[in-house]
């Protein structure tokens, strides 16, 4: 089985009273364009605080080996527009094993 290559983004929410606001304000927004591109995405969904109470910030795995258009999904998205994220850490991740994956791919 071959390996697929995705783009994983980790983006961190940025410190401000205002930033559950806005989280609430474009949840419907950000659903809307996760559902618009939703085949280009292996993976996606809010990380949180050890306690599981708070969110802190996003994950996405995108299906393409493409970086520019990754990066072009995520400016697309309400969240990143809003500017709630104050870290966003690119990394491309090699598929190799796990449900996702199929198993194991060696």
């Amino acid at each position: 089985m071959a390996r697929e290559n995705l783009w994983l983004v980790k983006c961190t929410d940025r410190t401000g009273n205002d930033v559950k606001g806005l989280r609430e304000q474009h949840m419907a927004g950000h659903l809307a364009h996760i559902e618009s591109i939703v085949d280009h995405i292996v993976m996606a969904g809010p990380l949180k605080d050890p306690s599981g109470e708070r969110i802190v910030g996003s994950l996405l795995a995108y299906r393409t080996d493409d970086l520019e258009q990754a990066k072009s999904w995520l400016d697309g998205d309400p969240y990143a527009r809003c500017g709630i994220w104050d870290d966003i850490e690119w990394s491309r991740l090699v598929l190799a094993a796990g449900s996702v994956a199929g198993g194991v791919t060696w």
